[in-house]
């Protein structure tokens, strides 16, 4: 490349291990002044790590296809190829990795199906469950946030949506993360088969609900998405509606509790930040934004050049993989004032790229913000003096672009109510 600074960066670069999985930041406030681009010959990407640059790159699909967004970032191995063949495992092209005109059409039956005034009309399921979940699982004055809280939360709300039943969360919840550590990870040969058997009954329970609502159609989104229309656009093919409810049960609920595991994580190690909150609860949703902003819950996405082009100034060969690296832009002191601060009242917070941008803007994103804010609102009130456990250690999944604790240890002062029922 004739950059040394990028050549030491990219000798460093390794996405799957620590330090950069126990916090990727270092390195990229190390990277992003360095270069705007560097190559990844550990990954085969090209690694972009400026604002306006990634910003560029989602505005501009025919010079940077969404193509590879969801392909493996290593090639799966024979066996675990056959495993996903013999299996039918056939998401097609449909939304999240397909370019205009094709993704228009699909993108807006998709709109028409996933409407705004239905996704505000779940808040009060929304405040019920977490109510429920206060109730029921945080008592004691200790708790999991993740384990106890935020890992089932987010799919029990994103399953009303779809319209499955709640007991199959585990099952759900499994097949989401084969997915992710398939597509996103770095797995072994033998890890790759025991994740491909995974993806295959994931694939097979988004196939079933969609074969199933298409018989007997019900008032939820998947019902709603076989028989979307807008104008003279051609419905979606069960193939396609498949894919779609397969990417949103991943999608819509990991997403989510990454975001709820890094606000909690974030506004609690800043004691000033959740007083405010605690104090002023109509800073939530700019908190919520500030979240997103400095710990974002997709730290990269990814494009694929249709010819050559420059980057920063930097020449990218075409067909080259891109790896976006969000958290990056998301802390660029070209765009946020004091980037590495928590900001409660930032004033342009919600300029993050956490959710995408342009044409495939998150499609969950509405839901994402509603159920942040909700749960944020309830725990103020219910557990003003919720504190992070001392000297825990946060372990992250090996991948390379979802990214919120795994586990969250926290305690509180139990109230008279609680202090009464264990009595």
């Amino acid at each position: 490349m004739g950059n040394p600074e990028a050549e030491r960066l990219a000798a460093r670069f390794d996405p799957f291990r620590d330090p950069y999985l126990a916090d990727p930041y270092e390195f990229f406030a190390e990277a992003r002044p360095a270069t705007p681009v560097f190559y990844s010959p550990r990954i085969n990407y090209w690694v972009v790590t400026r604002y306006h640059d990634i910003r560029r790159i989602f505005e501009t699909p025919k010079l940077f296809s969404a193509a590879n967004a969801l392909s493996p970032i290593q090639p799966p191995c024979a066996d675990a190829g056959r495993i996903l063949t013999e299996a039918g495992v056939s998401p097609i092209p449909t939304m999240t990795n397909v370019d205009p005109p094709a993704h228009t059409r699909v993108r807006r039956l998709a709109n028409a199906a996933f409407k705004p005034r239905p996704v505000a009309a779940m808040e009060p399921f929304i405040r019920e469950l977490v109510v429920r979940f206060a109730e029921k699982q945080l008592v004691g004055g200790r708790a999991d946030l993740i384990r106890d809280f935020a890992w089932e939360l987010p799919a029990l709300v994103i399953f009303r949506v779809l319209g499955i039943p709640d007991e199959d969360v585990p099952q759900v919840k499994a097949g989401s993360e084969s997915r992710v550590l398939f597509m996103f990870g770095h797995p072994t040969a033998e890890e790759q088969c025991r994740l491909a058997r995974g993806m295959a009954a994931f694939w097979g329970y988004a196939e079933k609900l969609v074969a199933s609502r298409a018989r007997e159609p019900r008032e939820d989104f998947t019902s709603d998405l076989l028989l979307a229309r807008d104008g003279a656009l051609p419905a979606l093919t069960h193939a396609e509606a498949a894919t779609i409810i397969y990417g949103l049960l991943l999608a819509g609920h990991e997403t989510t509790t990454n975001l709820l595991g890094n606000a909690f994580r974030r506004l609690l190690s800043q004691r000033s930040a959740w007083n405010e909150i605690c104090a002023d609860p109509s800073l939530i949703p700019n908190a919520i934004e500030e979240v997103l902003r400095l710990d974002s819950s997709v730290i990269a996405w990814r494009r694929k050049t249709t010819k050559a082009v420059e980057i920063g100034g930097v020449a990218v060969p075409a067909d080259a993989d891109l790896l976006l690296l969000l958290g990056s832009a998301n802390r660029d002191p070209a765009v946020f004032e004091d980037p590495e601060r928590f900001d409660l009242r930032r004033p342009n917070a919600r300029d993050h790229l956490a959710f995408g941008h342009g044409a495939h803007f998150c499609l969950g994103a509405p839901l994402a913000r509603l159920e942040a804010r909700v749960v944020l609102e309830e725990f103020v009130t219910r557990f003003p003096t919720l504190r992070l456990v001392e000297g825990q250690t946060l372990r992250y999944q090996p991948n390379i672009s979802f990214r919120g604790p795994l586990s969250l240890l926290a305690d509180w002062d139990p109230s008279v109510r609680e202090l009464t029922d264990q009595a």
